[in-house]
Parts: structure tokens; C-alpha cells; sequence
């Protein structure tokens, strides 16, 4: 019903969250992918609005769903155009060489992908390196494939080039005070940002603090200003130029990045060559 660049235009707009992002992908101009959208939010009788940072189209969806169905299988079966959403952090610290036919969201330190596994199940994309807070309860429709396991650090910022004791006395203090200030990084999705918050209240309550007090640090006075932390993990630190350093002090959180895609296309030869080369890239 709609052609293969009009459809592709839509979805790499949603995907990327805008037609400047969505042109850059396709190598066309603005103007261009703006009258593919056109055509195809027509063509459905369908609307394109912006929920919050995130784009979603509105409106009777059955026959958009079919149609990106037919185009998905075409390029599962032709090896052309697939495309794979993957975290800024792994795009920054590790070269992933794609098999023939992949294509992964450029590198932003801006962005992040809100809902990867609902853009895949809607046949947007056709596979997502996922993080735990962004798997669903239900994945029956899906193949879920642990990659690595790696630490999640409190981080503590060092903006001046403290000393340890001096970084980690000024710490003190302000998780004392509840002067503690949570840097949160543009490129994590909304999912991890809210696991984080839910840990700085928890690390700043009352139980967390008598919880830390056997902690050898020395006293100190420091002025009213906030101290910055973080959570991240080691790929996560070094995709960054902050000067964050890990307190030891605190047990980690397990972070396991997966691969996720849809069950019904696991056996596809485009599907289980992605899998193959990122289980020897990225899993260990």
C-alpha cells in the first residue's frame, strides 16, 4: 500500500525521534522524509504526535501493522536496510561489526531509546540490545539473549581532582546532610534513570545512612553545595569524559545486557548471524 522509502521514512522518524535524525539515517533531506510521512499517515488515516521525547503514531494501527510486517520480512529475507538499536556506552567502547545487511542508530550521547522492545514488536526495528529495566514481564513473543554481566558502581564525580580522602569526605558529608545531587546521563533510557532515583532515595533514607556508618572516613566541613553521583557501569563511565571514580564502600548492582528479537524470526538467517556475531563481540 505504501512504498518501501515512504514506510522507512516513517519509522526511522520514530525511531530516531525526529525527520532531521530520520534524513541523516536515509541520506535524503528533511523536506523529503517529511512527505514520505505525509503519504503514509494518509494512506492509514493515522496521526504522528510527540508523547513527552518520544514519537507514536495514533489512531486505528491494524493495517500499519501489516504492512510493516510484509516490509520486515522482506528485509529479513533480502539482508537489506535491518535495523538494531544499540546504548551509546557499547557503540563508544566497542567497534560491533554488523553482519551484511545491519544498521545500528548513529552514535549520540544525546539520545536514547525509550522503548526498544515495543518499537521491535511493532516491527520498527527488528532487533534491540535491551537493558534489564526495559525487558517486559511478558516475552513469550520473544528471544532474549544474555550478551554480558557487568557491574552498576555509585560513582562519585570528581570535578576537581580531589585527593581519595578528600573525595570521599566530602561524600560522607553529604549523604550525612542528604546534599546528594544524581547526575543523570542524557544517554540512558528513562527506565534506567528512574532505577537510579529509586537508589538515591534509598542509599539517602535513614536505614542507608545507619546502614553506612561503620564506613572508615574521616570528618569534615564542607560548604552547602551538592555533591554529584552517579550509577553507571565500567562501559558506561568510559563512554563519558567525567572524571567519575567507584566507591568501593557499596555493593554493585548487576547490570546484563541482552538481545532481544522476536521469536517467530529467530530462525532466520539474517537473525541468527546478528546473534552469532554479537554473542563474540559483546558476551562473555
Amino acid at each position: 500500500m505504501v512504498t518501501e522509502e515512504q514506510l522507512s521514512a516513517l519509522d526511522l522518524t520514530i525511531w530516531l525521534g525526529s525527520t532531521d535524525h530520520a534524513a541523516n539515517a536515509a541520506y535524503t533531506n528533511q523536506s523529503t522524509i517529511s512527505r514520505r510521512n505525509q503519504k503514509v499517515l494518509k494512506q492509514f488515516e493515522i496521526q504522528l504526535k510527540r508523547s513527552e521525547s518520544t514519537l507514536v503514531v495514533c489512531g486505528d494501527l491494524q493495517l500499519l501493522d501489516l504492512e510493516r510486517q510484509v516490509h520486515q520480512l522482506v528485509r529479513l529475507r533480502h539482508r537489506k536496510r535491518l535495523r538494531i538499536q544499540a546504548p551509546f556506552w557499547l557503540q563508544k567502547n566497542i567497534e560491533i561489526d554488523l553482519p551484511e545487511g545491519w544498521t545500528m542508530n548513529p552514535v549520540r550521547d544525546d539520545f536514547s531509546c525509550a522503548d526498544p522492545i515495543t518499537l521491535l514488536r511493532e516491527h520498527v526495528l527488528d532487533a534491540c540490545l535491551a537493558t534489564p529495566t526495559q525487558l517486559p514481564r511478558e516475552r513469550d513473543d520473544l528471544i532474549v539473549v544474555e550478551l554480558h554481566q557487568r557491574p552498576i558502581n555509585l560513582c562519585l564525580l570528581n570535578q576537581s581532582g580531589h585527593s581519595q580522602n578528600e573525595l570521599k569526605d566530602h561524600f560522607r558529608w553529604s549523604l550525612e546532610n542528604n546534599n546528594l545531587e544524581l547526575k543523570l546521563m542524557p544517554f540512558l533510557p528513562t527506565s534506567c534513570l528512574e532505577r537510579s532515583k529509586a537508589w538515591i532515595e534509598e542509599l539517602t533514607s535513614n536505614g542507608q545512612r545507619n546502614r553506612n556508618e561503620a564506613m572508615a572516613l574521616r570528618t569534615s566541613q564542607h560548604s552547602g553545595q551538592s555533591f554529584a553521583v552517579s550509577y553507571l557501569t565500567p562501559e558506561m563511565r568510559m563512554a563519558q569524559a567525567m572524571p567519575w571514580e567507584v566507591d568501593d564502600h557499596f555493593e554493585p548492582y548487576p547490570y546484563i545486557e541482552h538481545l532481544v528479537v522476536l521469536a517467530k524470526h529467530a530462525n532466520e538467517p539474517s537473525i541468527l548471524a546478528l546473534m552469532e556475531d554479537l554473542e563474540q563481540q559483546i558476551g562473555n
